[in-house]
């Protein structure tokens, strides 16, 4: 197998995991959404060992390694703007926003905490 039919049967196999999710969470149907989970990542590994060239080399972890840096920016950004929108929105008007914004403010603290264990990490294990 090809590397083009590989992405093509993964975007097929995660459009029917999503699917499945939704009708599981629809219907709450647990079964349905952890079938559907191992179902398609088995079927992705799968798929990713029959392919004959290697898909993911030097330049692909460049690339994966600026998107996540990007995207983690802008979450980080996004969210704080958003944070403090809804705590000036709950301090005038109404309360449970309050409650909001805290909870966002937290949750990106965590997160770059936790980003900074994993650089710490990385760090330590391949030097720099």
């Amino acid at each position: 197998m090809d590397a083009s039919t590989y992405w093509k049967y993964q975007i097929i196999v995660s459009g029917a995991m999503g699917f499945l999710f939704g009708l599981g969470f629809q219907q709450d149907n647990a079964i349905l959404i952890a079938s559907a989970f191992v179902i398609g990542v088995s079927s992705i590994v799968y798929f990713r060992r029959n392919v004959e060239k290697p898909i993911y080399d030097e330049r692909s972890s460049v690339i994966s390694t600026k998107a996540s840096a990007a995207t983690f920016s802008v979450f980080t950004l996004g969210s704080l703007a958003v944070a403090a929108v809804l705590f000036y929105l709950g301090s005038t008007s109404n309360p449970e926003y309050l409650q909001w914004s805290y909870g966002l403010a937290y949750t990106v603290c965590a997160l770059m905490i936790l980003r900074l264990f994993f650089w710490i990490y990385y760090t330590r294990r391949y030097g720099g």
